[in-house]
């Protein structure tokens, strides 16, 4: 058996491994590596569409192996200095946070993508509520062509003859018809859009060509998230993609940790996201609650906005949950409506868009796109103005963001809560975001909860207002030791060496570089 690591070895995100087995291999999630691409790139400074993957492959940013990508993704004058060929039979991604799908764009048309069936529903919904770019296009790929105006670019094919083709899926779990339905419908049902080619939508069986596959349900921030296992001809591999025991679900980590053990693994491959965190807060879900509902009821007759991160659904149940009991309402954006729609399509205990306690902010908007349309048709009656939102505000918890915040010009608060309900900054253009959030803040005298500047004007976390979705350092030993591997290999980590000096003498901690492979006998 050998492990290449594509990427993510000493990152946090990013995670891109290749397992090869006797005559088959198959991927391990294909993230975007937040950490590199910052070096190059941020939001008003974005690799050119117009060539395709030759940015990505220049910089580094992409693996440099041929087999992975699509063609038509790479210019007429480009030839790639490849590394080496790769032929994977499939792709298997952990969870929908980018930094594990977020270059899955980029990888051949024809190659399947095996997930749950929540996180094929949560890839559609971010392709289709975002500006995607080329390698953004995760559910479904638009055909690029040789512009006619530059021979040297490639851009979108007339929508009149280049249809776009649906990704091939192979999920665990049961499909239900709704979640077919959702992933086959185009994102623009008029006659008058691009055609839309569906491809097979396929339960995952036990075998990807001779590797037997394995899967279980874990505790994460996003809902859908899995752990794997691949038995290969050195034994049992089994990878934890981001997990954490303090969620609500956290017995369905337990059940992995119990049945991933009964497989003696070769090689356990693990996160350590919260390695360099200081003996940190171990806030968990419960927490967040309390804390959270003591600010809300304590805010009565003012405005009271939740900042918490993009798909982050099992918080906004527990903001749910409290707006059912302070008698409010929450306020979600017509993106959040769609996403918990499309979540609903593939478990129906995400069918909560009846709630009488959630409502759907009617922001400004004038280029309202189709699946915006519908939303706000079908949910009309849900829909809340913004005069409504001015005239009682103590009525409401509004979801919003960072990059909501614009809104509140028009609602225009007199004071109220901020509850800063999310990570910290990871970097400095995220410090900066803060420095601008304290300044709307002021200006519309709404108090921030969770959150501080410290003297040094960088921010820090206050409280018990958000809990990680990944395993503490104590948690993380707790699941090495309950799945006993005979070795381990850290990764989505800046300190594997933890794992060297925590298990020294315990079992043997594997290091390897991104391009490094590991072979295993």
């Amino acid at each position: 058996m050998r492990l290449l690591i594509l990427d993510g070895a000493e990152t946090i995100g990013g995670t891109k491994l290749y397992v090869e087995s006797r005559h088959d291999a198959v991927l391990l999630d294909f993230g975007l590596n937040y950490h590199q691409w910052g070096l190059y790139f941020e939001e008003y400074l974005q690799p050119r569409a117009g060539r395709g993957l030759h940015d990505l492959l220049k910089l580094g940013l992409a693996p440099p192996y041929s087999g992975l990508y699509r063609h038509d993704l790479l210019p007429q004058n480009y030839k790639p200095e490849y590394k080496g060929h790769l032929e994977p039979s499939a792709c298997l991604l952990s969870h929908a946070h980018l930094d594990h799908c977020g270059f899955v764009g980029l990888l051949r048309s024809d190659l399947p993508l095996c997930a749950s069936p929540l996180s094929a529903a949560i890839m559609k919904s971010m392709q289709e509520t975002t500006q995607a770019s080329f390698y953004g296009e995760m559910a479904y790929a638009v055909p690029r062509v040789v512009s006619e105006d530059d021979p040297r670019a490639i851009e979108s094919s007339s929508y009149r003859t280049g249809a776009a083709q649906q990704r091939s899926w192979r999920l665990f779990g049961s499909v239900t018809p709704g979640l077919r339905e959702f992933l086959s419908s185009p994102p623009n049902p008029s006659p008058k859009a691009r055609p839309f080619l569906p491809a097979p939508i396929e339960p995952m069986g036990e075998r990807l060509g001779e590797l037997r596959v394995k899967f279980w349900p874990v505790d994460h921030s996003i809902p859908g998230a899995c752990a794997f296992a691949l038995e290969t001809d050195s034994g049992w591999i089994v990878y934890t993609g981001d997990i954490r025991l303090h969620g609500r679900a956290g017995d369905q980590t337990q059940r992995f940790l119990q049945e991933a053990r009964q497989l003696s693994p070769a090689l356990l491959i693990i996160e350590g996201t919260r390695i360099s965190e200081q003996a940190q807060a171990r806030a968990t879900e419960r927490d967040v609650y309390e804390a959270a509902f003591a600010t809300v009821k304590n805010a009565s007759g003012h405005l009271v906005i939740a900042d918490f991160g993009p798909r982050n659904i099992e918080r906004l149940m527990t903001f749910l949950q409290i707006a059912r009991e302070t008698r409010r309402r929450l306020l979600i954006l017509p993106k959040d409506a769609y996403l918990l729609e499309a979540l609903a399509s593939a478990d129906a205990s995400f069918n909560v868009l009846d709630h009488p306690n959630l409502a759907i902010f009617n922001d400004v908007k004038l280029d309202v796109k189709a699946w915006e349309e519908r939303i706000r048709q079908a949910y009309e009656a849900k829909l809340i103005s913004i005069e409504e939102v001015h005239r009682d505000p103590g009525a409401f918890v509004l979801a919003f963001s960072f990059w909501d915040l614009k809104h509140l010009l028009d609602i225009e608060p007199s004071e109220g809560v901020y509850i800063y309900s999310t990570s910290e900054a990871h970097s400095e253009e995220q410090e900066i975001d803060i420095q601008r959030l304290f300044h709307w803040l002021r200006f519309f005298k709404l108090r921030p909860v969770g959150i501080e500047l410290g003297r040094d004007g960088r921010s820090q976390r206050v409280g018990s207002f958000h809990a990680s979705g990944h395993a503490s350092t104590d948690d993380l030993l707790q699941i090495v030791r309950a799945i006993r591997p005979q070795r381990l290999l850290p990764v989505h980590t800046e300190h594997p060496e933890f794992f060297e000096q925590a298990l020294q003498g315990e079992l043997e901690v594997l290091r390897a570089k991104n391009g490094e492979s590991l072979t295993l006998e």
